[in-house]
């Protein structure tokens, strides 16, 4: 009986890492590299011209943000998408799910779990990063033990304070989503988020009511340019 042959694209713009995954992939019989590309354009091109069963997709490459390069891979192929992430936010692993993504890893996941991850993937089985699960766990845990109520009602979040700090920079919507790899309707959603909890109008007034609460320092700059 033949055995079925899993084919891997892997776009990653870092060299040593991808050597790591074409090392891996070469010593599996049940297991082919299609091709490897460094940045999204090359990623999408080699995608569409190989139709792989797994994407391993780095969430961070230099020219597409990675949550959209997962959106555009699921709506055009048939492809399953693993991400390989250095990042462990929950909300950024939210986002990669909600874009379509079948499973997200860390970088620093032992190549064994990776392999075992396109395994079970091509298999259409659920495989998720050990080390993200205990997280969400224990997050979850731990949210579930505080008193719901003025916490989470009144208090910016620890995400929210860092768009507020993109904000004062002079960020725009698109460019805070590209910076924390999160979607454009989740930077809106947080910016709503924040202009109720601190009563203020549009984003001139966010930041002088976070300065006046002790959320973002004082600063001599005008902020009339940001709008």
């Amino acid at each position: 009986m033949s055995i079925m042959t899993i084919r891997v694209v892997v776009i990653e713009d870092q060299e040593l890492c991808r050597l790591g995954i074409r090392t891996a992939i070469a010593q599996e019989s049940d297991m082919e590299l299609c091709g490897e590309a460094s940045c999204g354009l090359e990623g999408l091109e080699l995608v569409n011209s190989t139709n792989p069963d797994i994407v391993l997709l780095d969430i961070g490459l230099p020219d597409i943000n990675g949550l959209e390069m997962t959106t555009r891979i699921k709506k055009d192929t048939l492809s399953k998408v693993i991400i390989l992430s250095a990042y462990s936010s929950q909300n950024v692993i939210n986002e990669a799910f909600a874009c379509g993504a079948d499973s997200y890893f860390l970088k620093t996941t032992k190549i064994e779990s990776i392999k075992n991850a396109i395994r079970s993937i091509y298999r259409n089985e659920e495989y998720l990063d050990q080390a993200i699960i205990k997280r969400f766990l224990e997050l979850n845990h731990r949210q579930s033990t505080k008193i719901k109520g003025k916490k989470y009602n009144e208090l910016p979040t620890t995400q929210e304070i860092e768009i507020l700090k993109l904000i004062a920079s002079g960020y725009s919507n698109k460019e805070i989503a590209n910076q924390l790899f999160i979607s454009i309707s989740t930077v809106k959603s947080h910016t709503g988020n924040l202009f109720l909890k601190l009563g203020a109008r549009d984003r001139v007034n966010a930041i002088l009511k976070a300065q006046s609460f002790g959320y973002l320092e004082p600063s001599t700059q005008d902020w009339r340019a940001i709008g």
